[in-house]
């Protein structure tokens, strides 16, 4: 029996967590909004659906990767493998009950509905991403795929209570798994007239179909269909050419931050431009970098496990970049920021722990920009900081769209302002 990664049930806990706190937002939202008597939004309330939404999908990518995950490992459903079973489920039912949540809250909201099927193009959110969420809930295999897994868990109850009493961690995934199975359970009458509202939408509003490539919401039976279309690249493993580690390697100074892409996430729809991720290099073959788990150490495999690389470095004295690194070392164990939330510092998004570690030292001062409602820092305005020479400069950079080599220097630079103008365009 495989044990589960203390890593992966933090993240699912975490995000069972973030999508209750959102349920809580979204319905004092509802509360507050009087859009019905002036039929409109003002720019604050405008700011605070945005800034949902988008929040929303960040956690349901970061559910879908785990699902992903752990179906590429695992494989088909059996008692050898009833832990990673567990962990799947659960993430399956956050995703089903949040999904409900909005539907049950805004789906008769005509203006807010409206709202949230408009497309963003800085977040990737396609046009109707509502509306083929909710069809998608209500898609009859992916019911079916439901209903065979919670039978399974059903029918194995004895076998997951035992697992419970031996790990602490399966019992914290069962736990959440019997919290949520009777908000997600459904019966047949309540399901077709689920089913039949949301086609009445699709007919009124000619909903587009979602496009091959974007995470879509679709958890099917366990072992064949838990996630389609996940990625753009099915079966890509991002990692970076060995003469690019190698040489990368020989730049490398604590304090540096990396600026990075995997071209196949999904995640990657959810974040501005072309350079979504960052993370700082403490030294050590070492990285400290928030992910959907949270701020943690992690070794050179994470940041060089991508398709591109971007190196950046700060413009102090030695001094000051350790106490950076001290910094950042203070932020490990932290859980990951679905909201985006720079206002508060006991969660965070990847750039904040960048962010955290430089502010106020020897000048170095970010200028955060209002994105979805949050003044947030993206990963690109890193770069474009450092392309201006302001607090960081630009050491080395790896895109095999303009080249198969390492970059240094005056082409480095070349090949950032290009990305940098392209956000600034977006925005």
């Amino acid at each position: 029996m495989t044990s589960l990664s203390a890593s992966d049930v933090s993240t699912i806990v975490h995000l069972a967590d973030h999508m209750r706190e959102m349920r809580l937002r979204a319905q004092a939202m509802k509360a507050s909004f009087e859009t019905g008597q002036r039929g409109f939004f003002t720019p604050t309330e405008d700011d605070q659906v945005v800034q949902l939404w988008v929040s929303y999908h960040m956690a349901r990518a970061a559910l879908l990767e785990t699902l992903h995950s752990i179906r590429t490992t695992a494989g088909k459903a059996s008692e050898e493998n009833a832990a990673e079973f567990s962990l799947a489920y659960a993430a399956a039912l956050i995703l089903i009950d949040a999904a409900r949540t909005l539907r049950d809250l805004y789906s008769d909201d005509l203006l807010v509905r409206r709202k949230l099927n408009e497309s963003n193009s800085m977040y990737g959110i396609e046009q109707g991403s509502f509306d083929m969420i909710q069809l998608s809930l209500t898609n009859p295999v992916n019911a079916i795929g439901v209903r065979q897994a919670d039978q399974f868990y059903t029918d194995h109850a004895e076998l997951f209570s035992r697992l419970a009493g031996e790990d602490a961690k399966v019992a914290s995934v069962v736990s959440l798994i019997d919290r949520l199975r009777d908000r997600v359970s459904i019966g047949p009458t309540r399901y077709l007239k689920a089913r039949a509202k949301e086609l009445r939408h699709d007919a009124r509003d000619r909903i587009v179909t979602q496009s091959f490539g974007r995470a879509v919401y679709a958890i099917q039976e366990w072992g064949s269909r838990l996630v389609s279309s996940f990625s753009i690249k099915p079966g890509h493993i991002a990692r970076l050419p060995d003469h690019v580690v190698s040489a990368m390697s020989n730049l490398l100074k604590p304090g540096d931050v990396f600026v990075t892409r995997k071209d196949a996430a999904v995640t990657n729809y959810f974040l501005p431009g072309f350079w979504p991720h960052a993370a700082m290099y403490v030294g050590s073959d070492s990285v400290v970098e928030s992910l959907k788990d949270g701020v943690r150490v992690r070794t050179m495999d994470s940041p060089l496990g991508n398709d591109a690389v971007a190196l950046i470095r700060p413009s102090l004295e030695t001094g000051l970049i350790d106490r950076a690194i001290l910094r950042a070392h203070s932020h490990v164990g932290k859980p990951y920021d679905f909201d985006f939330d720079f206002t508060r510092a006991d969660r965070m998004v990847c750039t904040e722990v960048v962010y955290r570690s430089y502010e106020g030292l020897g000048g170095v001062k970010f200028e955060l920009k209002k994105r979805a409602g949050r003044q947030t820092l993206s990963a690109e305005d890193l770069l474009e900081l450092a392309v201006a020479d302001r607090f960081f400069r630009p050491i080395a950079v790896y895109c095999a769209r303009h080249g198969d080599m390492l970059l240094t220097g005056n082409a480095a630079s070349n090949v950032l302002n290009q990305t940098v103008a392209a956000l600034r365009n977006n925005l």
